[in-house]
């Protein structure tokens, strides 16, 4: 998973750089949930665990799609 750090040094000078990488994350979890496999589950489960409320609430989402399978 990308770091913080890793993330401003990746993205540095871009039009990306102005989401967060909590909203990136959010937005991943969103696409997991909806085309994702049973190999994302680890990243999801993670993910449930993060400091922003936002990526907590769509891997919760995401999960709950994949057991729905």
């Amino acid at each position: 998973m990308m770091e913080p750090t890793d993330y401003a040094a990746a993205f540095k000078g871009s039009a990306i750089k102005r989401a967060k990488l909590w909203m990136l994350k959010r937005n991943a979890c969103v696409v997991l949930g909806n085309v994702g496999t049973d190999e994302d589950l680890a990243v999801l489960e993670a993910m449930q665990g993060h400091e922003e409320a936002m990526v907590r609430t769509q891997a919760a989402w995401a999960l709950a799609q994949r057991h729905g399978d």
